[in-house]
């Protein structure tokens, strides 16, 4: 969900954008100049102070620059005033944005004064908390100072803002400094395509927007691949959580379901091959995932599904967290399967999360410091081809965990807290990297969200059970 909003005015908010292509004209006309061919097009970015010079400057008015603007006021002042209209569908749909708390402002090249009066008079003033104007910031749209100042008074980040514009060169600026913009369909505007091309969103008619999601960046969403922990704490029931708290809609194809709690595992019932298949199939037929998580796969059978079914589906950002032992203790993965897991998922794998034990078994070496975690996670990356994030939370360090990808090596730093309860901290670590990199985060920045995350949620400091118990994966929601 975004929490601001910047709009644009003319052209985006209000179908006014014909006063300003014809204003310069109108008013050279008026008191005895022949405008140039192209002085609409000349002016059209600029301040009403720039446009202004501009004349005196190309012209040869002798008008003072603020006799220039005063005239040019009085011209469009009566339009904004008595005239001036939204665009069909607006009022609608900013008082519903103001009604869920998005915070927004103004940041146009009109006047301030112009501005207030047609919002007051168009009923939607209280919606919008300041108005930033070209001249205010003393720059025009081809600098991004309107944006950031704007951006500083909402109090938002450029992550969960967007700007609303219609011009083809404030969408350039815009998007250039790293703002997300959604594009208005003006008229006036006639470079169409490249504004399609640029913008994050692209709306024609704001009545075609039926709900707030159509305007908002579609719902990532993620699949875990993982068995059922009756519990709670680990697997599918651990990853629906871990992805919901992270921003991506949670998907699940259950391998197994399993009778577990805090003490141990008593029992498990795989799901069959066929059914596996079809649980997937039925995911990737309606709703493709962005990221794909695997968990617990007991069986050789079960993981061969899963590697034909995601390379049939040419499935994106796969994350595989070769759970093999139970933070309890208790064994999840059958023998034969970890060397179908080696030939078969690995090789299609994004990245590998394995633990200091189960590094062990898929490299068959003993890892007893920081070089051994070096050489071995670059042995598993360059032999199947993944990255590798080696965990280092199994006494070798502080819970520092090293990735290698791309013949890389970077060492992710994590403070141990002080905390018992870790039941499925395994499965929320790759839930969580699955969940980023679904959002588009690059590899490192997703591993780096994901440990804060786990972070958190293991301060939090929830005590369930008898034996290692689950983190509190909703922290964010304490103060709730």
């Amino acid at each position: 969900m975004i929490k601001g909003a910047i709009f644009d005015l003319d052209g985006t908010l209000f179908d006014s954008m014909f006063i300003w292509d014809t204003i310069g004209e109108i008013y050279l006309r008026s008191i005895g100049y022949e405008p140039k061919e192209n002085l609409n097009e000349t002016i059209r970015t600029m301040s009403l102070y720039n446009a202004a010079c501009y004349c005196k400057s190309e012209y040869g008015v002798t008008l003072s620059v603020n006799e220039i603007m005063y005239a040019v006021n009085r011209m469009v002042e009566k339009y904004y005033i008595n005239e001036v209209r939204l665009k069909p569908g607006v009022y609608d749909f900013v008082k519903h944005l103001h009604n869920i708390g998005v915070k927004m402002c103004i940041a146009t090249a009109t006047d301030k004064y112009l501005v207030e009066a047609a919002l007051e008079r168009c009923g939607i003033n209280e919606c919008f908390s300041e108005i930033f104007t070209c001249t205010s910031v003393g720059h025009s749209k081809d600098e991004p100072d309107i944006y950031r100042e704007a951006l500083k008074h909402l109090g938002t980040t450029k992550e969960d803002t967007l700007v609303f514009e219609d011009a083809i060169y404030a969408i350039r600026t815009a998007k250039k400094d790293g703002f997300r913009v959604v594009a208005i369909y003006d008229k006036s505007e006639e470079n169409q395509a490249e504004v399609k091309t640029l913008c994050n969103f692209y709306i024609t008619d704001y009545l075609d927007m039926q709900g707030f999601w159509k305007f908002v960046a579609p719902m990532k969403t993620a699949l875990s691949i993982a068995g059922s922990d009756c519990s709670g704490g680990a697997g599918i029931q651990a990853d629906t959580k871990t992805m919901t708290m992270n921003g991506v809609y949670a998907m699940s194809a259950i391998t197994a379901l399993t009778a577990q709690n805090t003490t141990g595992v008593f029992a498990i019932s795989e799901s069959t091959p066929e059914f596996l298949k079809e649980q997937i199939d039925a995911v990737f037929q309606d709703i493709s995932p962005d990221a794909v998580k695997i968990g617990m796969v007991s069986s050789s059978e079960l993981i061969s599904v899963i590697a034909e079914r995601l390379k049939f589906y040419k499935a994106k950002n796969i994350v595989v967290d070769p759970v093999m032992v139970a933070t309890s203790g208790s064994e999840l993965m059958k023998t034969d399967a970890v060397q179908t897991l080696i030939e078969k998922l690995l090789p299609i794998a994004t990245l590998a999360t394995p633990n200091i034990p189960e590094a062990e078994v898929l490299s068959g070496k003993k890892i007893q410091s920081k070089e051994d975690m070096l050489n071995i996670a670059k042995e598993i990356g360059d032999k199947y081809g993944c990255a590798v994030l080696l965990k280092g939370g199994h006494s070798i360090n502080d819970a520092n965990d090293l990735l290698y990808s791309d013949g890389c090596f970077k060492w992710f730093d994590g403070k141990r807290i002080n905390n018992p309860n870790t039941h499925g901290t395994g499965c929320t670590l790759s839930s969580a990297i699955a969940s980023n990199l679904a959002k588009g985060y690059s590899l490192d920045e997703s591993i780096r969200n994901a440990k804060d995350y786990i972070s958190g949620a293991l301060s939090a400091m929830l005590d369930l059970g008898k034996g290692s118990g689950p983190m509190m994966h909703n922290f964010l929601l304490q103060s709730k």
